[in-house]
């Protein structure tokens, strides 16, 4: 799957920004922002690149002096990592100030130290003497939004952190029930609700030693709209007409490209996009007559189970209708395999 060797952390992304990945001493390494200010602590990645939430609408300078009647803003990066059971658990922490006068809409802050904040998260530093007491719960709470990340964390994070606040010991009970869930989901087929509107759920299914879940695609002039009736024959498109082998008897009718698209797991666990198989129909809705090659029908599901990805065989247009839906779902297309992103240039 790209991008399965990067820990997949789902924090910070309500910001609209995604976390920053990098290869730092042959470990892949993912970095999340969050903000501290006042008693509120949520994650937010656009301290990645100075465009959280509390910074918008700012104008900083480096002059501390600009902003010294302001409020203090703290600003954190949390890298995590995974471990050789392929387990994601946090790695590095460090912190940085702001101050942030609203009134007056300026702000200071030092750009270079914060650069030199996220790349030593990065590293694995883990620095928490800039938070003040009344900041250490905010931070807690932070900590707790994904306890399964502190039960897998480095055991310099969690001694250091646990030694800042006791209290955060108690978040490994939680953090290991929770990676036993995790773990548990991610052992079977990928559980997805895409398709579920035409009455039919994905099919499931175990196939060359993968966990698979596969869904149904339908394209009509020009649009592209989810059936897993397809699966079973009774798409939406297929209702009240009867087929047959001989193209001549829907010669007139018009073309309706028909697509099964698994997902399966990458090696993280993280449900992808996998294979697309490719299939055409005639339809002559006046004379409710078609035809479509059965026999081909009948291997289009075990081919997107194999992993082989048939794009090619749509039009120009159709293509663009189908990756459009399959890129609407930003969760799988992250995940999605090498072949699937290819074919979908």
């Amino acid at each position: 799957m790209a991008g399965s060797r990067y820990p997949q952390i789902d924090l910070g992304r309500e910001s609209g920004a995604v976390p920053s990945e990098f290869r730092v001493s042959g470990r892949f390494i993912s970095v999340v922002g969050a903000v501290i200010d006042g008693k509120e602590a949520y994650f937010d990645n656009g301290v990645l690149s100075g465009k959280s939430k509390p910074e918008q609408g700012i104008t900083f300078g480096p002059e501390v002096l600009r902003a010294m009647g302001g409020r203090r803003v703290l600003a954190l990066w949390f890298a995590a990592a995974n471990d050789e059971a392929g387990k994601t658990g946090w790695l590095g922490l460090t912190v940085g100030e702001m101050r942030i006068d609203a009134a007056k809409k300026d702000g200071y802050r030092d750009p270079s130290a914060f650069q030199t904040k996220l790349m030593d998260a990065a590293r694995g530093r883990v620095a928490v003497t800039q938070l003040k007491e009344p900041e250490r719960q905010p931070l807690l709470a932070l900590l707790a939004k994904k306890p399964e990340l502190w039960a897998n964390a480095a055991r310099p994070f969690r001694d250091t952190v646990a030694a800042a606040i006791p209290e955060a010991a108690s978040l490994g009970t939680a953090g290991a029930a929770a990676a036993d869930a995790a773990a548990a989901t991610a052992a079977g087929p990928p559980v997805v609700d895409i398709g579920k509107e035409s009455g039919f759920p994905p099919a499931t299914l175990r196939a060359f030693g993968r966990e698979l879940a596969v869904v149904g695609c339908v394209v009509q002039d020009g649009k592209a709209a989810w059936d897993n009736g397809l699966i079973s024959g009774k798409a939406k498109v297929e209702q009240g007409i009867a087929f047959g082998a001989e193209p001549a008897r829907a010669a007139n009718g018009k073309r309706v490209p028909a697509i099964w698209i698994s997902i399966a797991r990458g090696e993280d666990g993280r449900p992808g996009w996998f294979g697309a198989s490719v299939g055409e129909m005639r339809i002559d809705a006046a004379k409710k007559e078609g035809f479509r090659d059965l026999s081909a029908w009948a291997v289009k599901l075990n081919d997107a189970a194999r992993g082989r990805v048939e794009l090619w065989r749509l039009k120009p247009e159709e293509k663009a209708a189908v990756v459009g839906l399959l890129q609407a779902r930003e969760d799988l297309w992250e995940g999605a395999s090498e072949n699937m992103l290819t074919a979908s240039e």
